[in-house]
Formats: C-alpha cells, sequence, structure tokens
C-alpha cells in the first residue's frame, strides 16, 4: 500500500521566461518553508533558461529544505493552463498561487500557519508593490472584512459583499480550500484570468479568516501584461474583457453580487475604450453591453463603489452617461472630502 503524503498548503507558481526573478520568488518561499507545505513550480514552456536557473539553485540547497518543491513541466499554453495543472497535482489540503516574479513577505507563513488552525474556506490578507529591484513602494492593500474582528474566523454574507466590492481578484493574495476548486478551471485569458476564477470560487465560500497585514510582494514590471500601454496589449486586453464582461452578465442573473464585479470590469472597458481608441469604437464598446446591463436585478446596497454604482445609474444615456459619470464622481469626491467624509472606490 502507498501511502500519499498529504500537505497543509500547495504553493502553485507558473513559470514562464523569469529567469531575472526567480531566484528571488524561491528564495522568499524557502526561507519560511516547512515540512506541511509543498510548492509546485510549473514550467509553462520556458524558452529562456528559467527552469536552469531554478534547478542549479535548489540543487544547492540542503535536501531536507528542498524536498517537498517538485517542478512539474508543460508545452506553453498560458498561465491559466498552469494554474489548472498545478491544481490537478496539489496534496495539500488548502492551496494558493504565487507569480514566479513577485514574492512572499517575510511573515507571510507564520501568519498563514495561524489562519490554517481556524479550518475557515478561504484566509485573505493583504499585499504590497514593489518596484522591479524589489524596493517598497507607498501603495498596499490591507483588507478589512469586518472591522471588529480582524484576524479572526466570520462567517456571514457581509465578508463576500466586502471581498467582492474589494475588486481585488488577485488569485494569489487569498489561501482557498482546495475543494473550493472543484468543477473550477482558469479560462484560457492573455487577461483577467483571476477575475473570471476568483469569484466563482468565493461564492462557494462560507467561512473567511482576515489577516490584516500585507503578506505578498507585487512586483511592479512596465512590461507586464497588466500594466503595459502598448497597443498591442490593449487590443488583447479589450478582446478579454468582451470574454469577461458576457460571463459576469450571466453569473449576475443568478447571482446578483456578481453585478459589483461586472460593473467594475465594464468600468475598465469603456476607460480603456475612451483612452486608447476613436469614439466610434467607444461607443460601439459601450453599445455592445450596456442594455444588457441595465436589464440586470439591482441593489443598490451592494455596489459600494461610488463611480462604479454612478455609472451604472447613467447607462442608458449612451456613452454620454460615461462622461456624466465621471463628472459626478468628482463632484461627490470632492463634496466629501470638504465635509470629511469617505468617498467609496
Amino acid at each position: 500500500m502507498i501511502l500519499i503524503k498529504m500537505f497543509n498548503l500547495t504553493i502553485i507558481i507558473p513559470i514562464y521566461n523569469v529567469e531575472k526573478y526567480i531566484i528571488d520568488c524561491i528564495q522568499s518561499v524557502i526561507q519560511q518553508l516547512d515540512d506541511h507545505i509543498e510548492v509546485l513550480c510549473i514550467d509553462d514552456g520556458s524558452t529562456d533558461h528559467s527552469i536552469d536557473v531554478l534547478k542549479d539553485y535548489l540543487s544547492q540547497q540542503p535536501k531536507s529544505l528542498v524536498k517537498n518543491i517538485r517542478i512539474l513541466q508543460q508545452e506553453n499554453s498560458g498561465v491559466s493552463s498552469a494554474r489548472n495543472l498545478g491544481i490537478s497535482h496539489a496534496k495539500g489540503t488548502y492551496l494558493t498561487f504565487l507569480d514566479s516574479d513577485d514574492v512572499l513577505l517575510g511573515t507571510y507563513f507564520k501568519e498563514i500557519n495561524l489562519a490554517l488552525l481556524s479550518n475557515v474556506d478561504v484566509i485573505t490578507f493583504g499585499y504590497k508593490n514593489l518596484s522591479e529591484d524589489l524596493k517598497t513602494s507607498t501603495h498596499q492593500f490591507i483588507p478589512h472584512l469586518l472591522n471588529e474582528q480582524i484576524n479572526s474566523p466570520h462567517s456571514n454574507q457581509n465578508a463576500l459583499i466586502k471581498i467582492f466590492n474589494y475588486n481585488r481578484w488577485f488569485s494569489g493574495i487569498h489561501v482557498y480550500k482546495a475543494s473550493l476548486f472543484k468543477n473550477i478551471k482558469f479560462p484560457k485569458l492573455t487577461h483577467y484570468e483571476d477575475a473570471a476564477t476568483i469569484p466563482n470560487v468565493m461564492i462557494k465560500a462560507t467561512s473567511f479568516y482576515t489577516i490584516d497585514k500585507p503578506l505578498y510582494g507585487y512586483r511592479i514590471r512596465s512590461s507586464s501584461a497588466t500594466n503595459s500601454k502598448q497597443a498591442s496589449n490593449i487590443d488583447k486586453s479589450l478582446i478579454c474583457l468582451e470574454q469577461l464582461i458576457p460571463i459576469l452578465i450571466e453569473k449576475t442573473k443568478v447571482q446578483a453580487i456578481f453585478i459589483i464585479p461586472l460593473m467594475h470590469f465594464f468600468y475598465i472597458y469603456i476607460y480603456q475604450s475612451t483612452k486608447f481608441k476613436n469614439k466610434q469604437t467607444a461607443k460601439l464598446n459601450w453599445n455592445k453591453f450596456s442594455k444588457q446591463i441595465q436589464q440586470l436585478p439591482f441593489s443598490r446596497t451592494l455596489i459600494k463603489n461610488e463611480h462604479n454604482r454612478i455609472l451604472y445609474h447613467c447607462l442608458n444615456l449612451g456613452l454620454h452617461g460615461y462622461y456624466v459619470s465621471k463628472l459626478i464622481s468628482r463632484l461627490l469626491r470632492s463634496i466629501k472630502k470638504r465635509l470629511g467624509k469617505p468617498y467609496h472606490q
């Protein structure tokens, strides 16, 4: 009888052409690794020396330190496929994701191991933006699901609504029970694959644990798919949004809470259309989805983002509604600032 070792946590790291960054990434993991955690490095058909660099580095480490690190390889199929392969091989009760150009911050495992004892479905935590050479920037995100219950389990609809309204769909800033990914796969998209997947995972969760600290280091690279403003990248972004938005429309018909990410990504879609394309294209893109969105169930209490909520109420104005919503949002922000009241965004 063959005994399969199980782990508390599996960390899935997709790797593609990151020879400059992979050592930073794996070092941030190994420095904190213990016997209850496995690491799956998924080579997505890299054409540089990423895997050679990784293997060479691992070969120089004590075997006791790297015994639970595995390298899986596949032909280049994209980050979604790499993550799906990792999920299918994961032996952890929980799993999470780490991009191979990012890093885990110093107290990651200490905080996560403590949170795992709560046996909740999802552990959510903050992230910190880092420069390309890993210098800390001023921007960070800290989740507060329930202000009076930070660092404790809480299971209610309010926590889910807050998670959705954060619209931070990075797969790496949560730890999930692996069972939540049953029948869920990352779709083959070049952009927004997290946004097409993580809400579906979250909606299955019934309990959450908040860590009000940044544990994930998000490296800002100007050449990355997320940040590049090159025309070809914008085109890919718009194409992916045209696939994502109909998915969210159908989801909203069944579960009203999906109106939150729907309005968030519809705003991004129109913003990119007006900023990087001509007015005719922007008008066409507005008309593709605005009427469908107007027909969806809408609850004033769900969307906390002021701009997205105002945009929803301007959908019947045509593309002018986008500019009207921006104007109203600026005025509202200014008024609230003078009154000392928060502007939710």
